[in-house]
């Protein structure tokens, strides 16, 4: 199967309407169905737009403005940002009521493929002509997934509709939510069933389609078990267009579980292409040679049509100019992801601050994954180091609990005893020496754009291999990798505890555990056996779940971590109004504190500590249970009346 390139070049282009007297006449430059579908380079040609508007949530996807969203320098704004893994410029759950996605444009081309393409069966061979079919279904999954974990239940729209037919044909009602999820794993089935085992990078085969159905039915697996948890009430949950069975949870894990097993038979494997931990892990992001990958989509710094095939994530996630010569650093990792890994050793056990003569000693033995996620201060790129400083203490001789999150209300907080400052290389002169209050990449005092507010900046996905001079708006190329080998052992570890829970298969519950351990040996992290009688965590969310399962969810939150998933993942497991109730994202502080400085053979002995307090903006989030699902698009309704009624308001 031909490579297809992400060319943005819609497949609409070649049905352009042209005005004509005589419409039997075809069209001047026009490509009829025997150019596209007759030969393989047609074909190419028209699955290319396809590609290029699958729903990918990506480095160029934004929450509030779609897939492919130009205006690059906001791609800070992110999933992440959406999910409290990040905080910035952008923040928050606005973007939770969606922009409005509805792609059945993009359904109607792969409809039609589908549709006409058995015409030209007898000119290719049979392998490759159901590969064809095969390929389209599974993009015809992508979308729908895209549209049912937005929506819940939307109109399954399987043939060409025709535009003249009589208008009450064409408004077709929405579909019940299980059933849309049952549709796409039909879809996916025959994909697998049909597709090679092995495609170009960029192009779907049959471990593509099985990793899209081992996402995919885990996400209705979620949603059938803990959906009616929420207690949504109303038309569109009576009638099924919100909500799936509880009894569905079984079938849809099993599903998820199988396609999981499936992907295994791809030769795929955990990238250990490194012997430090470390380094591996900030390259499985980089190479796109990686045994892990499933799905990659690529971009290309010499792409036409301008900036179409680059992206700016180094430029929006580094701050100017020491990392980046062109915008600023908007987004930053908060100190509640951080710590999910694993605790930051900065208290001591009579609760007072660790005194740590450099900032390497916080960190160089924390978990190598944990290291390869977070620049944290000290950490060098490029030949310089990350110089994160909240500010100066005259002493500080108290406990933790008496900084009070940083509270200015705090008595050794005064401004006698605490310096602030602000803007960047101000001075504070101790004892005739001079000091940098803050440094070159925070925390100035109110917060700014560029410089950290939460003490960290992302590194998963940096591109550490670019030039200072390179890195600016439009001039990323590192790919995105959509499905990853890891992302499918989560998931079959996830789906094989649900089902062992549902069965009450212990052997399952075990199972589960070691596909967690690869995961976390790969990490280099401490590992964590299966718990043969878990904590009770029922409390948590109020709804049954075992400290076990809740290890399983986290360790998918470190493993994935800025990927995207974790927004979806808070949502199909009924979380989200929890997790994001009132959040208020923490900050990790790094002091000075002056009377501390020794000096011993004419070098200077520094005493830094790290406190825990709130991100200085105070941003919180709070998320809604009617968020759970979006509102179906206002203007479709005008088109239709069908897709009454409208999403549960809770």
């Amino acid at each position: 199967m031909k490579k297809i390139k992400y060319i943005f070049l819609s497949a609409l282009t070649l049905f352009v309407a042209i005005s004509c007297n005589d419409m039997d006449l075809e069209p001047k430059g026009l490509l009829d169905k025997n150019a596209l579908f007759g030969t393989e380079a047609g074909l190419q040609k028209y699955l290319t737009g396809i590609y290029s508007y699958l729903p990918i949530e990506d480095f160029v996807y934004h929450p509030e403005k779609g897939f492919r969203w130009d205006n690059y320098w906001e791609n800070s704004m992110t999933l992440a940002t959406m999910s409290g893994e990040m905080t910035g410029q952008f923040w928050g759950i606005a973007g939770a009521q969606g922009f409005g996605y509805w792609p059945y444009d993009r359904i109607r081309e792969i409809n039609e493929l589908i549709r006409d393409f058995p015409a030209f069966e007898s000119q290719y061979t049979a392998e490759t002509y159901n590969a064809i079919l095969g390929e389209a279904r599974c993009l015809r999954a992508f979308y729908y997934f895209a549209l049912v974990k937005r929506y819940g239940g939307i109109p399954i729209i399987k043939e060409v509709q025709d535009p003249l037919a009589n208008v009450e044909t064409l408004q077709v009602p929405r579909d019940k939510e299980e059933d849309v999820y049952k549709f796409i794993q039909e879809d996916l089935d025959f994909a697998i069933k049909n597709l090679p085992a092995k495609s170009d990078r960029g192009r779907v085969n049959k471990y593509v389609a099985a990793a899209l159905m081992s996402r995919s039915m885990l996400y209705a697996g979620s949603i059938a078990k803990y959906g009616s948890d929420v207690g949504f009430t109303g038309e569109a949950v009576d009638k099924g267009l919100v909500g799936i069975p509880k009894t569905d949870a079984e079938w849809f894990f099993q599903q998820s579980y199988d396609a999981s097993k499936i992907v295994e038979e791809g030769g795929y494997d955990l990238y250990k292409m490194n012997s430090d931990k470390v380094q591996n892990y900030v390259d499985l992001f980089l190479d796109l040679n990686s045994k892990e990958d499933i799905f990659v989509k690529e971009y290309s710094t010499t792409a036409p049509h301008n900036n179409r095939l680059k992206h700016s994530y180094d430029a929006t996630h580094l701050p100017n100019p020491d990392f980046s010569s062109d915008n600023e650093a908007a987004a930053y990792p908060i100190l509640d992801i951080v710590e999910l890994f694993e605790k930051l050793p900065i208290v001591n056990e009579d609760n007072t601050p660790r005194r740590f003569k450099s900032f390497q000693e916080l960190y160089e033995n924390l978990e190598p994954r944990m290291q390869a996620t977070f620049y944290f201060p000290g950490m060098e790129l490029r030949g310089k180091k990350f110089d994160i400083q909240r500010g100066l203490y005259l002493n500080y001789d108290g406990t933790v609990s008496d900084a009070q999150e940083g509270s200015t209300g705090a008595p050794i907080n005064s401004e006698s005893n605490r310096i602030l400052g602000g803007p960047k290389n101000s001075q504070y002169d101790y004892a005739g020496t001079k000091f940098n209050i803050t440094g070159q990449h925070g925390m100035w005092k109110d917060g700014h754009a560029n410089n950290t507010r939460t003490g960290f900046f992302i590194r998963k996905y940096i591109n550490y291999k670019m030039q200072t001079s390179e890195v600016k708006l439009y001039n990323s190329s590192q790919p995105w990798k959509v499905f990853r080998y890891a992302e499918i052992l989560l998931n079959r570890a996830e789906a094989a505890y649900e089902l062992g829970l549902i069965k009450g298969n212990n052997a399952l519950k075990q199972e589960a555990f070691t596909y967690i351990a690869a995961i976390r040996d790969r990490a280099g992290a401490k590992p964590y056996p299966y718990n043969p009688a878990p904590t009770d965590l029922s409390s948590k969310y109020g709804y049954s779940l075992d400290s076990n399962l809740q290890f399983i969810r986290e360790e998918r939150e470190r493993e994935l971590c800025y990927e995207n998933h974790h927004w979806w993942d808070i949502r199909r497991w009924r979380v989200a109004d929890v997790e994001l109730r009132q959040f208020v994202p923490k900050s990790l502080m790094p002091y000075l504190v002056l009377d501390e400085i020794k000096y011993e053979g004419g070098k200077r002995i520094n005493s830094y500590i790290f406190l825990r307090e709130r991100e200085p903006w105070n941003k919180t989030f709070n998320f809604e249970k009617k968020w759970y699902y979006e509102p179906i698009p206002g203007g479709e309704f005008n088109k239709n009346p069908n897709l009454y009624p409208q999403n549960p308001i809770y």
